[in-house]
């Protein structure tokens, strides 16, 4: 497993995980258009929240001669004006709720449905790995990439992933909205953030490696406690209890320092986020406040402008806040997909067949296998039992007697030489006959 790890390192997490999950995400396109539908509502319904607060410092708290908003308000009586602007926030902010819980509940669905569907795939494809990976791996942490792993993928999609969507939607919405009202102050409104992207993607990474390392640490403990308990009579008839607990504590101390350092690299992208969101916001305040004392533009407008620049950085935060989140998933998917991506070495060949009742002829010829290279087990071991011959094969503990009966069995396949069965070689027949 540790080779297939280090071939992989390189590729791209998030591409890696939507090229495995995307056929389960398939079936569920129907519900992934509503709550894409839902989302894009919800995301239209913020754009219109701050334009009634505008419509109130500009209509009815301003003078209303100075001719702003639609012409239709400025014939009503200001009492009305505010009023149906106070029932429009009610009911742009009731449907954006509607939206939001719509489009939430849907990725929830969305999300647990796919990750289902992938535990269940990584359970069936770790049943089908060869003896040589499980005998390599270690159960424990196996478990804990099914279960965990999988697990925290599934919770981060709906408490991170949608969110930060949702969010991404409504930067681009107001940053145009933004340059459309206007767009010198847009353009100061974005002076941090080449600042910004320079700072997350070099913390980024940080992050996502001490990540990694917490979960491979996260993988050791699950391995140590499961082999532990799963042997526990030996365990204590060996007097090993001390043994077992110092390598436990020692996987969790490292977990925990791992796990300290990514919350560390966490809240410093945070806080540097919430510098630069008040360096551009103080910018925008300075130079709008000048523009409205000049008349150049109204107070609604620069309050308008200020909210879209407020809710405009909030993926910036919200990347900040879940850049260990998103980590950790990614973290998470890697490992489950080097599960996926872990090729059996016996396997069925090209024309395989069923095989037939067979009379009992069993031959190796010219056999050798080794379960590690450099250390042969059998070396180039012939012999021959005919049906219903009752043979005894002794010899000392590691000789290779359990090898031979995994051989006939095709748990494993030899390196050199060929395994018959009535004449035909096993591997002509299918694994599952």
């Amino acid at each position: 497993m540790a080779r297939a790890l280090t071939a992989r390192r390189s590729a791209p997490g998030l591409w890696r995980l939507g090229r495995h999950f995307w056929p389960h995400l398939r079936g569920q396109w129907l519900l992934v258009l509503a709550s894409l539908g839902a989302l894009f509502a919800e995301v239209a319904l913020q754009l219109l929240e701050p334009w009634p607060l505008k419509l109130v410092l500009d209509r009815v708290l301003a003078s209303p001669k100075n001719g702003s908003g639609p012409a239709f308000l400025n014939a009503l009586d200001p009492t009305i004006v505010l009023t149906l602007i106070a029932i429009g926030l009610v009911a742009i902010t009731g449907l954006r709720a509607l939206a939001s819980y719509a489009n939430t509940v849907g990725f929830a669905l969305i999300g647990n449905r796919v990750l289902t569907g992938v535990r269940a795939a990584v359970y069936r494809h770790l049943q089908y790995l060869s003896l040589s990976f499980h005998t390599r791996s270690r159960s424990g942490e196996l478990a804990l990439r099914v279960m965990s792993d999988v697990g925290v993928i599934n919770d981060v999609a709906v408490t991170a992933i949608l969110p930060l969507a949702a969010s991404t939607l409504v930067l681009f919405g107001m940053v145009g909205l933004m340059l459309w009202l206007r767009w010198e102050l847009a353009v100061l409104a974005l002076a941090t953030a080449p600042l910004f992207w320079i700072r997350t993607v070099k913390l980024s990474g940080l992050i996502k490696e001490a990540s990694r390392k917490q979960r491979q640490r996260d993988g050791a403990m699950a391995a140590t406690a499961v082999e532990s308990i799963g042997a526990i009579k030996i365990v204590q008839a060996l007097s090993l209890e001390r043994t077992f607990s110092d390598a436990f504590s020692s996987a969790n101390a490292k977990s925990l320092r791992a796990g300290v350092r990514a919350s560390r690299l966490s809240a410093s992208l945070e806080r540097s986020v919430d510098l630069f969101v008040a360096v551009a916001t103080a910018l925008v305040l300075w130079f709008g406040a000048r523009l409205v004392l000049q008349h150049a533009l109204t107070a609604g407008d620069l309050i308008v402008f200020l909210s879209y620049l407020k809710s405009a950085f909030r993926p910036a935060r919200d990347f900040a806040k879940y850049t260990g989140r998103l980590a950790k998933a990614t973290a998470a998917g890697e490992r489950v997909l080097d599960v996926l991506e872990e090729q059996p070495e016996v396997r069925d060949l090209p024309g395989a067949r069923t095989a037939p009742a067979f009379s009992g002829a069993l031959r190796f010829q010219r056999v050798s296998f080794a379960y590690e290279a450099g250390s042969p087990v059998l070396d180039d071991v012939s012999f021959e039992v005919r049906p219903g011959q009752w043979v005894a094969v002794t010899g000392a503990s590691g000789s290779g007697k359990s090898t031979l009966v995994s051989l006939v069995l095709r748990l494993y396949d030899p390196q050199r030489g060929a395994v018959t069965i009535d004449g035909h070689n096993i591997r002509a027949y299918t694994l599952e006959s």
